[in-house]
């Protein structure tokens, strides 16, 4: 397995490197996009190791508790304090009649819902997407070189597009790209459609637009 698999580096950082070794300019201006393409590139590579998995457990009132603000999806739900396997079964949206209550839940929106009053905590394993210590997601360290080559090929997209540069380098930028992309994702699992959609919803909340100066410290 690869040494760098259980490591994490910030999409600040990854953007920042490419802006500053392409010379952008304006790169506050720019931020933002070149952001985007970072989870655009990590939707492209399809990996679980865009997320990390949590444990957090969750207090119920009411039947209900709310979710982490990073949850994406749901690996497991236990019954809170039990020292056994006492996991609760996911239902759909309403608990059917003819079956037993006492450990199902479900959700809605951003609410974990159980059956019975008799929970009154779970814990939770779940996928999140990972932040830095300002807030910024997180990619997989392995991940760098292939997040870096889309930027690349990305930006200079435009060029090529406008007639400012040669074919033949655009293509070798995409290509560097496509390989890098394919040994990124390895044999690692997929998310689902769904689950990548959640993820870009997150990941787009966690880019500020701009700082108190009206310009993004890169």
């Amino acid at each position: 397995m690869n040494g760098q698999a259980g490591k994490r580096v910030s999409v600040k950082r990854v953007v920042a490197n490419v802006i500053r070794n392409m010379d952008v300019p304006d790169a506050s201006r720019n931020f933002n996009a070149f952001a985007e393409w970072a989870f655009e590139a990590e939707r492209k590579i399809g990996s679980y190791k865009t997320f990390v998995k949590k444990t957090e457990t969750l207090t119920i009132t009411n039947k209900q508790a709310a979710l982490p603000d990073d949850f994406l999806s749901i690996i497991d739900v236990k019954k809170g304090g039990s020292n056994n396997n006492d996991y609760l079964e996911q239902s759909s949206a309403t608990f059917p009649s003819d079956v037993d209550k006492q450990n199902m839940f479900y959700f809605t929106e951003d609410t974990l819902n159980v059956s019975t009053n008799d929970i009154g905590s779970v814990t939770i394993v779940y996928y999140a997407v990972d932040t830095d210590d300002e807030g910024y997601p997180t990619i997989a360290a392995n991940h760098e070189d292939a997040v870096s080559a889309y930027l690349m090929y990305k930006y200079k997209a435009r060029d090529y597009w406008n007639g400012k540069l040669q074919r033949y380098i655009y293509v070798d930028l995409e290509r560097n790209w496509s390989r890098l992309c394919a040994q990124a994702r390895g044999n690692d699992n997929m998310p689902s459609p769904s689950e990548m959609k959640k993820a870009a919803q997150i990941w787009n909340t966690l880019i500020p637009i701009k700082s108190n100066n009206g310009l993004l410290n890169v």
